[in-house]
């Protein structure tokens, strides 16, 4: 089936909403974590907030004081935590979409794991000349491997 360029915009454009939206939620556990409990903006606080965690200033859009607000260091490592931990588990949904349904997936092809499985491993050691015979089938030629 043929992939036009709408349904990869889409997936980028979801993963970035996301990450923003995981912006917040970093701000949101800091001061959850440090004991002010949890903030989340309100109708049309999300920019505020996100202007002020760009701009370095963590307090903006805060329901709490400033002074009961988490430093702003705190909040930019557990931003960046966060943050990582959306990357990681991005990539690895994208290998496992890439090796079962995407461009990279083998068809017919059988994993190691998948022959085990059906073969068990001692058949596959008795059957090995079988199976790649390129390794270990017996060559007419000098020197060849066994």
């Amino acid at each position: 089936m043929p992939l036009t360029w709408e349904l990869p915009a889409a997936a980028a454009l979801c993963w970035v909403s996301v990450a923003v939206m995981l912006l917040l939620a970093g701000q949101g556990a800091a001061s959850w974590l440090t004991g002010a409990g949890w903030t989340w903006p309100t109708a049309g606080g999300a920019t505020v907030k996100l202007v002020g965690l760009f701009g370095g200033h963590t307090a903006p859009g805060l329901a709490t004081t400033v002074s009961a607000a988490p430093s702003a260091g705190f909040v930019y490592l557990l931003v960046i935590l966060i943050e990582l931990a959306w990357l990681s588990v991005s990539l690895l949904g994208l290998r496992v979409w890439w090796r079962t349904w995407g461009p990279g997936m083998g068809e017919g092809l059988a994993s190691w794991g998948e022959v085990e499985k059906v073969l068990g491993l001692s058949r596959m050691r008795a059957d090995r000349k079988v199976i790649r015979p390129d390794l270990y089938a017996k060559s007419s030629a000098a020197g060849g491997r066994s």
